[in-house]
């Protein structure tokens, strides 16, 4: 997630995963020229059990991991939008400013060897497990999570009274 705005009456973050769906699609384009290569060469077996994995495994993967994530934290509206934008369509959200807790990190270990994994979460409300809310579908790693986690409070703190 990036940081686009960061003001004291306003707070917008962002999540865009160019370079996933620019994967996916340099992926698909690839099994779609060796099925056509296959077909081609007269190997109609073989160019159809590749676009058929093509259309089993990378469609969906296209249509259900890439989503772009907006999050806006606006203190004169007194609101905390969320957007996302999947192919599959839109989904947008909105709740009372005062309703958010904190921004929390949320960690997948990784198996044996593989690092941990992390993305923001919202807690609304009380910080119980279904009050937390995954900002995004995917896991990543690297500190860019705890960042974004403490600009988020850091703002959210900024405004509230001191005891």
């Amino acid at each position: 997630m990036k940081i686009l705005i960061d003001t004291p009456d306003r707070l917008v973050i962002e999540s865009r995963p160019i370079l996933l769906s620019l994967a996916l699609v340099a992926m698909i384009l690839v099994l779609f020229y060796a099925a056509f290569s296959a077909y081609s060469a007269e190997d109609t077996g073989k160019a159809l059990f590749i676009l058929v994995i093509t259309i089993v495994l990378m469609g969906p993967s296209l249509w259900f991991a890439v989503e772009r994530v907006q999050v806006v934290f606006d203190r004169r509206a007194q609101t905390c939008s969320l957007h996302k934008r999947r192919m599959s369509g839109d989904e947008r959200q909105t709740h009372p400013l005062s309703d958010l807790t904190r921004a929390m990190i949320q960690t997948r270990k990784g198996d044996h060897d593989n690092a941990d994994t992390h993305r923001v979460a919202l807690v609304l409300g009380a910080d119980r497990l279904e009050n937390r809310h995954g900002l995004t579908q995917s896991y990543r790693s690297g500190p860019k999570a705890e960042k974004v986690v403490q600009r988020i409070n850091a703002w959210l703190d900024s405004a509230r009274p001191t005891a």
